[in-house]
């Protein structure tokens, strides 16, 4: 994974550096060295980071999914 794949994670997943560091459990120093190119992302990283993108993308079309379901019910026959 390139510094450019793993600044559009963060951003599609919507964390910061810090709540990244924290959910992949390494220190918020690393996730500026990963994003500025400065440092490799380790494999083990890459691969949590994509699993929790696809994870988040998966929760996030059933939550849209559930809500419009919600809404297409709820609403009377005219």
């Amino acid at each position: 994974m390139n510094s450019e794949r793993f600044i559009h994670l963060r951003a599609y997943i919507g964390y910061d550096n810090e709540r990244l560091a924290k959910m992949l459990n390494i220190e918020v120093a690393d996730v500026e060295a990963y994003c500025s190119g400065g440092k490799p992302i380790p494999e083990t990283v890459a691969n949590k980071l994509e699993a929790f993108a696809d994870w988040s993308s998966e929760v996030g079309d059933t939550t849209v999914k559930k809500e419009l379901a919600k809404k297409h019910l709820g609403k009377k026959e005219q």
